[in-house]
């Protein structure tokens, strides 16, 4: 028989109780788009709390892999990048493009590495333009990291002298700053409820573990949720 969104928000449940975060984000999603198609608002409202948690986790395990902060002196396709950071995170730069970016993330997810790319639209400048390279175009200008940082295979710990921040801290905080710009695109805007959710699961898409953006995405599915009865407990 077919699998109820029950069934597969078990199966996630068990897959988070695992540490099996990549899996269980996956079976979130299947189970998000799922719901999002019978519009089950209050049911997609539930599943987003261990969607959120699972791609914290995530987040948290790329955070103390290998850090890459600048492709400038990268040779070769983005497959052979993945064999310096099982986990980790990669920003990636000029010479290279947004479409890189997007293959290089695309391949981790294929090979269910815990890595996060991010794309700045820049080379050796002061400043730094990160741009998404899936979703809404955004930007956001980000001060670079230090240069004893750049371009070269950082392992976990690695620190300045006099300086408590690592260069997984700077990259957390670009994403966050990327994801922020996004939301800012949406805020200020008048939405009906089912256009400002659409509008959100777009934000999601420039930065997918984004805690603000998963927050104000299940404010927009418990306000539609207030006017559509939720679907029945076992999935019909």
């Amino acid at each position: 028989m077919p699998a109820t969104l029950d069934d597969i928000m078990e199966n996630a449940s068990a897959a988070l109780v695992k540490m099996d975060y990549l899996g269980c984000e996956s079976l979130c999603l299947e189970a998000l788009a799922r719901a999002r198609r019978e519009r089950g608002w209050a049911y997609y409202t539930r599943i987003l709390l261990p969607l959120q948690e699972a791609r914290r986790q995530r987040r948290m395990i790329a955070a103390e892999g290998v850090i890459r902060l600048g492709t400038a002196t990268l040779t070769g396709a983005p497959a052979d990048w993945l064999r310096e950071t099982p986990s980790g995170a990669t920003v990636v730069t000029h010479p290279h493009t947004a479409d890189t970016a997007r293959a290089l993330d695309e391949l981790a997810r294929a090979q269910r590495l815990h890595v996060e790319v991010l794309f700045a639209d820049s080379d050796a400048a002061a400043t730094w333009r990160l741009r998404s390279f899936r979703g809404p175009a955004v930007t956001r200008e980000v001060p670079a990291p230090p240069p004893e940082w750049r371009d070269r295979w950082i392992k976990p710990g690695k620190t300045t002298p006099g300086n408590a921040r690592t260069p997984a801290d700077w990259f957390i905080d670009a994403t966050e700053a990327l994801g922020d710009a996004a939301l800012v695109c949406i805020d200020g805007k008048t939405l009906a409820p089912e256009q400002r959710l659409e509008a959100l699961e777009a934000c999601l898409e420039v930065v997918t573990d984004h805690e603000i953006i998963h927050q104000r995405l299940g404010d927009a599915a418990r306000s539609l949720s207030l006017g559509t009865p939720p679907i029945p407990e076992n999935g019909a």
